[in-house]
């Protein structure tokens, strides 16, 4: 039986944590044993069918590989065994994406953009009828799927600049636009589409299940990028595309939002794309980075003796075991539409970390962290391909959107329950409190760390009810963008010491958690109170540099000048 958690969400809505801390959430034995044997099988077909270092040096991957996908089930991580799937849990589904990423990061995010964002994620959130069926039927003969939906003129945008218009007999819709930088765009089957449609009682979302085999459908161009080289991805071009109307959901008029259940999936599927990756290339770097200073002295000196090192190694460690913890809490032991905010958080929390652990870990390599892997063949190096887990890694920060919108998107989903429910909080304290019963399992330092998470909880929940009553219109409160993103990440940050204080609460020796669980909470909560010790200077600055003064002087006159100059 897996273990419930509570959302951290509700501790910043009361501004109190939960009594009961360590009701952190655990897989379940048969779960675990099931995500086992299907890493398993999943690291032995990629081996077999993969060269991580030719699809690099390459950009693309071996011939055949995409078919030998479709005849596997690994297109169909959590569909049920009625249409060929493996029946994994959201967790192991994450486990398979991370250790296929771990070994060819393109074939983990071919993984993550099935199970995550296209049509086998949407498939459950589907009312019965013709369009589940259609998409079952078509995922049952191994379609390959993604999702379309950022276009030139970027994703923020509140409305789909492809339009969808019905036909005059009600019998199709006509789609008609461009989206670029579309997982799965160049080889998909059947790919859902946002578009808008326009009508008497006001625009609606449409999402379009678009067979790519329909007259008007065109991949204009295959998108490469820095990292993840083999993935593929394009620029596509609608033009005329018919859909059968039974095939498209329909949002509410003037309401920009997926469905809540479709909203929930991509939340998933975002962890599965971003963070996954970001995983996988951490533990990659804690492992290398102790290979590394095994292997090296300096004046006679072991690296690992020194004290940097020592700290850079522990942060490391550290870091790992709060990713981990941050993941788990999200994804083990909840539906679909639980803990939206640990999952929307997840995200930067993952990627950020990542960066900072892949960063260290060049610094520790020095010229060696980013030396090309061939330059490191032809002088007979140790091949560790640092240099290109480096590049994955910066790409994680903006695929799924980039991080300081999500931050923000975060931050806004709380404001606008101050704003419009804070006065009904009294029902949250249910379970709530301002004392844990558990609190002795933590060591003394980390007692002090939950001390400071309940401290800033409080905090963090007066700050955002202060800021909610001094706008009357949410529009005003958003204008405020820069501390919008501050608060996202105080709640990410916050979220994740707890995580971790929990999990460390929780693990003893011997039951297969980490033994050091103490120490590498304590670590990781250090850091994190320095990183929210700068939120909240920040947030309190009475006044600030003229950032918008400069910047349009500059646009104005300077970027003009400029310009005439080249």
């Amino acid at each position: 039986m897996t273990t419930a958690a509570l959302s951290f969400v509700d501790a910043l809505y009361a501004g109190r944590l939960g009594r009961d801390l360590f009701r952190y959430p655990v897989q379940s034995a048969p779960d675990r044993s099931a995500g086992d044997a299907v890493v398993a099988e999943l690291t032995a077909f990629l081996r077999d069918r993969l060269d991580p270092d030719e699809v690099d040096l390459t950009g693309t991957l071996p011939e055949g590989f995409l078919d030998d996908l479709r005849k596997s089930g690994y297109l169909k991580l959590c569909l049920g065994p009625e249409i060929g799937g493996l029946d994994l849990s959201a967790y192991n589904a994450f486990r398979a994406v991370e250790h296929a990423a771990g070994h060819c990061m393109p074939a983990g995010q071919m993984l993550a953009i099935q199970a995550g964002v296209g049509a086998p994620a949407l498939l459950p959130a589907l009312p019965p009828g013709p369009l589940r069926e259609f998409v079952a039927e078509r995922l049952a003969d191994g379609a390959v799927s993604g999702f379309g939906l950022t276009e030139p003129a970027g994703q923020n945008n509140a409305w789909p600049g492809t339009t969808a218009t019905r036909s005059a007999d009600g019998s199709v819709y006509v789609l008609s636009g461009e989206k670029v930088f579309t997982g799965h765009g160049p080889v998909a089957d059947l790919l859902p589409v946002a578009a808008t449609e326009h009508t008497a009682d006001g625009r609606r979302l449409c999402i379009c299940f678009v067979d790519t085999a329909a007259a008007g459908f065109e991949v204009t161009s295959r998108v490469e990028f820095t990292g993840s080289r083999g993935l593929p991805n394009g620029a596509l071009r609608l033009d005329g595309v018919e859909v059968p109307a039974e095939y498209v959901v329909r949002s509410e008029p003037e309401d920009p939002r997926f469905p809540d259940l479709m909203a929930s999936a991509v939340l998933i599927g975002q962890l599965y794309f971003t963070a996954a990756p970001a995983l996988a290339i951490a533990k990659l770097c804690r492992r290398w980075s102790g290979e590394f200073v095994t292997r090296r002295r300096i004046n006679g000196r072991a690296l690992s003796e020194y004290d940097e090192i020592q700290r850079m190694l522990g942060e490391t460690l550290a870091e790992v075991y709060a990713m981990e913890s941050v993941v788990q809490w999200g994804l083990v032991g909840s539906g679909p539409q639980e803990r939206w905010f640990e999952r929307l958080t997840a995200k930067n929390l993952a990627v950020r970390t990542c960066w900072r652990i892949v960063d260290r870990t060049v610094s520790l390599y020095g010229a060696e962290g980013i030396e090309t892997l061939p330059s490191k063949l032809r002088r007979g190096a140790v091949p560790v391909p640092l240099e290109r887990r480096l590049r994955d890694a910066r790409g994680l920060r903006i695929a799924g959107n980039v991080d300081f919108q999500l931050d923000a998107q975060a931050a806004r989903r709380l404001l606008t329950w101050f704003a419009t429910s804070a006065e009904d909080a009294s029902g949250l304290a249910d379970g709530l409190g301002a004392e844990h019963t558990d609190e002795g399992r933590l060591s003394g330092v980390n007692a002090a760390h939950l001390a400071a998470v309940r401290e800033q909880v409080l905090r963090f929940h007066e700050f955002c009810r202060a800021l909610a009553g001094s706008r009357p219109r949410l529009e005003d409160l958003f204008e405020q963008e820069h501390t919008v993103i501050l608060l996202g990440r105080v709640a990410a940050e916050l979220f994740a010491m707890y995580a971790v204080l929990a999990r460390a609460g929780t693990e003893r020796p011997g039951d297969g958690g980490e033994r050091d669980g103490q120490r590498l909470a304590d670590v990781y909560c250090t850091s994190a109170r320095h990183r929210l010790a700068d939120h909240w200077r920040r947030l309190d600055m009475v006044t600030e540099p003229d950032y918008a003064g400069i910047s349009t002087r500059w646009l104005a006159e300077g970027l003009p000048r400029l310009r005439g100059e080249a």
